[in-house]
């Protein structure tokens, strides 16, 4: 008999299989019922035992159940697409939006006769172009995909209103409505359609070698950001893999709202954003089910129907209408905050280890080296830079030319928001010179635009230091109700301007406690506290206008200086102040690096944590003061004025990070930015262009922000021919390529 040598992965492999194999059963069951991972089932079992007490003669029906799997189809058939680009480390904000196309555009299509075959074809390769569009966004143009799918959802509003013409699309074929509204066993198509789509997903994400390369693309159980870089290394082709996630959720998402036209027989334009939060709470609360922490089909199926209990279960015990926000606020924070206290801890043994590995006398002996090394690298280089310049080496830099320095500062990279407002200028007196080229009209565009401008600068601070607030439309909507609330309770001015922005730091010390404490990446946790602020909104308003306000208070927002309302003013103060903080103060010093490294900041002895609080508690005060002046400008808590402020505000900061500053979020930057786009808004409004033009610019302007802010960080490099071989070019080389020494540099020692 052969003796076949068995190498030792392989031993490790078959000792691994066989130690798998010997675990008892029990242990087994004991680890697939823990409560790590199945606390969705545990929380069904509990809501249902609940409302079978509360509300026993509605929810305990036959017809209750049928309905909640139905009506819950197509939000978990759109959830189930989401995982593939989640899994692929891509999160996609434009969920909604897409889900919204899908259903405006097969409405559109069938109303202009065409056959129902190709119009469903046509609506779902609608999908798959934008999930094209957003891979082009993601990969190519190097834009953040929470930042580029935000963009391309303001765009894909802006389609849908140009489609539908702001205008629900009646008159469907009957056959159509068949497909949403028929029924198996009692249950309608469009939950065996899901289950069917689901089955396919999990078999490729699970079964084949595609997911793997999905799994390994995402590269961690968060899927924030991924690990690219180790797949890539590993011979995965990881734009593809993104592509083909981007365009099977565009497809899924586009198939979603084609089933929901068919259940309303009406294209509905408003139908899609409902869906945002609901999918992706459903998502992260699947990744804690089944899989360990890893984003998984039947995992996001289960959340979405625990969610649809919660929320059907509510509705049917009468309680208001804002419910369902606060419901699906609070169901994400849990749901990330499971899957953050699911990851990895490190043991306290292994910390010990390595805090004794680190601080050893050995590893500082190597630190020291190594600092020693890139010292006298540094010095050498600019001993050979001086010597190439056949001049005497300096301490210091040398200050470039004035007209050089003039040059860089007007170049198109450091100015373009300049540049596009000129030419905007331009456009708009050839075009309306009439109604643009006015006083009143200037004067109001300064005045009307200070709102957006304030809250802005505003968020310029915890963007500065790399906490992104998506939750800052409603924080201006929370000042904006909260303060008229007060007011008409009869609460004093002063005292209610002071607990109005009280509020609004309480949101930034919330967002703070979700973000360093809870560990939820800071675009998810501010995602869900704009839902949860959606509900308090509505609560505090009843959903009506507030009105009858003190005339004293309308003075704040209307009173004018020089022909400006006194808004404007108050904007430049806010400007200047953080502006000096930011860039004159050691605490402006400690946010930039904060934002820029914070494993390096922390390392540094920046208390990161209390920095991104600062930063937090500032935009929740400025954004709550601006909603205020909002309320004080229209003599109205208009509890929906909130969230068409966050696009245009967050477009504002990334274009004025392109300006003035190389790149890096500044004051005077972001107020550039701020009023350039709203001349454009402002110039196609007067141009009587349609009303979904703000949208489609405000897209527009923040793909173009942000890319450029993307194109300004490529490094570029310039062919040079060889230089003729000099004395002092020798020397240079000489100096550059000599092996450094701890001696090179006496300070490097220190």
């Amino acid at each position: 008999m052969t003796n076949v040598a068995v190498k030792p992965n392989e031993k490790a492999a078959r000792s691994a299989v066989d130690a798998s194999a010997e675990v008892p059963l029990g242990a087994r069951l004991r680890h697939a019922f823990a409560f790590r991972n199945t606390a969705a089932l545990y929380l069904l079992v509990f809501m249902v035992i609940i409302f079978s007490l509360w509300i026993p003669h509605t929810f305990l029906t036959t017809g209750t159940w049928r309905s909640l799997l139905s009506d819950g189809a197509v939000t978990a058939l759109v959830a189930v697409g989401m995982v593939v680009p989640v899994a692929a480390g891509v999160v996609d904000l434009s969920i909604g939006a897409q889900v919204g196309l899908g259903a405006i555009v097969v409405a559109r299509l069938l109303v202009s006769s065409l056959p129902l075959p190709l119009a469903i074809v046509l609506a779902l390769a609608a999908g798959a172009a934008v999930g094209v569009f957003s891979w082009l966004m993601i990969t190519r143009a190097r834009i953040p995909s929470f930042i580029a799918t935000l963009a391309i959802a303001s765009l894909i509003t802006a389609l849908i209103a140009w489609i539908s013409s702001s205008e629900q699309i009646i008159n469907l074929p009957p056959e159509f409505a068949a497909i949403g509204t028929g029924q198996l066993f009692g249950i309608t198509y469009p939950f065996f359609i899901m289950i069917a789509v689901a089955l396919v997903l999990w078999y490729v994400l699970e079964r084949t070698p595609i997911g793997r390369k999905v799994y390994a693309t995402g590269g961690n159980p968060d899927a924030m950001g991924g690990n690219p870089e180790a797949a890539n290394l590993a011979g995965i082709r990881t734009s593809r893999i993104i592509l083909g996630s981007l365009v099977t959720e565009g497809v899924v998402a586009a198939g979603g709202g084609l089933l929901l036209t068919s259940q309303l027989s009406t294209g509905d334009p408003t139908v899609g954003p409902g869906y945002l939060l609901p999918v992706i709470a459903a998502v992260f609360l699947g990744s804690t089910q089944f899989r360990g922490g890893r984003f998984n089909i039947w995992g996001t199926v289960v959340a979405v129907y625990v969610l649809a209990v919660g929320v059907k279960g509510l509705q049917l015990a009468g309680l208001p209408i804002w419910i369902p926000d606060l419901f699906n606020g609070v169901a994400l924070l849990l749901a990330v905050g499971l899957a953050a206290w699911r990851a990895p801890q490190m043991s306290r043994r292994e910390a010990i280890v390595r805090l004794f590995r680190n601080n050893s006398t050995r590893a500082w002996s190597r630190k020291r080296a190594r600092r020693a090394e890139l010292a006298a690298r540094v010095f050498a280089g600019d001993q050979a830079a001086a010597i190439a310049a056949n001049a005497k080496p300096q301490a210091g830099l040398v200050t470039p030319p004035w007209h050089v320095r003039l040059r860089h500062a007007l170049a198109f990279r450091n100015t373009s928001a300049l540049y596009l407002l000129v030419v905007m200028v331009i456009v708009f007196s050839l075009w309306i010179p009439r109604t643009f080229l006015t006083v009143g009209t200037w004067r109001s565009l300064l005045s009307d635009g200070s709102i957006t401008t304030l809250v802005a600068v505003g968020l310029v601070i915890p963007i500065a230091a790399g906490a992104i607030d998506l939750a800052i439309g409603a924080e201006v909507g929370l000042g904006a109700v909260l303060v008229a609330r007060l007011l008409v309770g009869t609460v004093p001015l002063p005292l209610a301007i002071l607990l109005t922005l009280v509020a609004g730091a309480a949101v930034g010390v919330f967002s703070w406690l979700m973000i360093t404490k809870v560990r939820i990446p800071s675009f998810i946790a501010t995602l869900a506290v704009g839902s949860l602020l959606t509900a308090a909104i509505s609560w505090i308003s009843s959903s009506e206008q507030i009105i009858n306000l003190p005339p004293d208070f309308a003075n704040i927002g209307t009173g004018q200086l020089f022909g400006l309302t006194y808004p404007f003013y108050i904007m430049l103060i806010v400007a200047i102040v953080l502006w000096f903080v930011l860039e004159r103060t050691a605490l402006g010093r400690k946010v930039y690096a904060t934002g820029g490294n914070p494993e390096v900041a922390r390392l540094s002895g920046i208390r990161t944590s209390r920095v991104v609080l600062g930063a937090l508690i500032t935009s929740g005060v400025v954004a709550g003061g601006a909603g205020l002046l909002l309320t004080s400008q229209l003599s109205t808590g208009d509890p929906t004025v909130g969230p068409g402020y966050l696009l245009p505000v967050i477009a504002a900061v990334f274009l004025g990070s392109t300006q003035f500053r190389g790149g890096r979020f500044n004051i005077w930057g972001t107020v550039v930015a701020a009023y350039v786009l709203a001349v454009g808004v402002k110039g196609l409004q007067l141009a009587g262009l349609p009303i979904w033009i703000p949208d489609l610019f405000n897209g527009a302007a923040l793909l173009l922000a942000v890319g450029l802010a993307a194109w300004r960080r490529v490094p570029r490099t310039r062919k040079t021919p060889p230089a003729a071989t000099t004395p002092a070019a020798t020397s240079a080389n000489t100096a550059a390529t000599a092996p450094p020494t701890a001696t090179a540099n006496p300070a490097a020692s220190h």
